[in-house]
């Protein structure tokens, strides 16, 4: 445990030290290309989890480049997403059906073809609310408390799991994770919430509470179905890329699903409701 515990705190200190050195040298740009950064990476690893591995690199790479271009439609012309969504999904199914031939069996295309939609709204839409946290006005502080938040319910979930956790969740699914460690990642989230409020000085402190408690309690089903994608596709971790922790969807999994409430708080109070 001790090792683990300490392999996972220097990695996630090395990463803290990177994002906080974009942001001394690059501000709020920096934070936004560290975001197409992260999904970009990401989806290669959800390459590896989704498709299946005998589908040829041209239709991965079309999964991928779809993708990106809907993440940055959803982060930077959200209105426009209602139409440019449907026609990215009809470009993308007209060039898998004329491509048909690249697969050995049809049902092998509808898999990989179902399977790049959940990808899509997975990591192309649910990212953006991130990345848009950034053009609000306290941005900053915004997109500050959806790490903190997520990661600080992380940290009280693995530390409580492991001293004290016994009660499996879903054993299933995902079998390390407890019913004790569970109430720790909520209790270390609704923590950082209160310590959030050095960031947003001006937001009542009963609603970064709630706020922080509803977004570390959809983190821990953005982690389990993470897992449910991994147990599916028979892959343990998604990536390597963080010692202790895996890869950028192991680490961002709990972000992703929290993403949307913090930016639904946070659209609110900017425009004074």
């Amino acid at each position: 445990m001790t090792k683990t515990f300490i392999t996972r705190t220097i990695s996630a200190l090395v990463a803290v030290l990177i994002i906080f050195g974009i942001y001394y040298f690059l501000r709020i740009p920096g934070l936004k290309i560290l975001c197409y950064l992260a999904v970009f990476m990401g989806s290669l690893e959800l390459i590896r989890i989704l498709l299946p591995k005998e589908i040829h690199k041209t239709h991965k790479v079309l999964f991928c480049a779809v993708l990106m271009l809907i993440f940055h439609i959803a982060a930077n012309a959200p209105s426009f997403l209602v139409i440019a969504f449907p026609l990215a999904f009809i470009v993308f199914m007209v060039l898998s059906i004329m491509a048909h031939q690249g697969f050995a069996e049809l049902e092998t295309m509808v898999r990989y073809q179902g399977a790049s939609v959940l990808g899509f709204v997975y990591l192309g839409l649910l990212p953006s609310y991130a990345y848009r946290l950034l053009d609000l006005k306290h941005g900053l502080g915004w997109f500050s408390t959806l790490l903190v938040v997520v990661f600080a319910g992380d940290i009280g979930a693995y530390l409580l799991g492991v001293l004290i956790g016994k009660n499996k969740v879903l054993p299933r699914l995902s079998p390390k994770k407890t019913w004790e460690g569970s109430l720790g990642g909520l209790v270390g989230s609704t923590l950082a919430g209160y310590g959030c409020s050095y960031f947003l000085p001006e937001i009542q402190l009963n609603t970064l509470l709630i706020m922080a408690l509803c977004a570390g309690f959809v983190a821990q089903f953005g982690d389990f179905f993470e897992s449910l994608l991994k147990r599916t596709a028979g892959v343990k971790d998604s990536g390597r890329i963080m010692p202790g922790h895996g890869g950028v969807l192991d680490r961002l999994d709990g972000v992703l699903f929290a993403s949307p409430i913090i930016l639904l708080v946070a659209s609110l109070f900017e425009a004074g409701l």
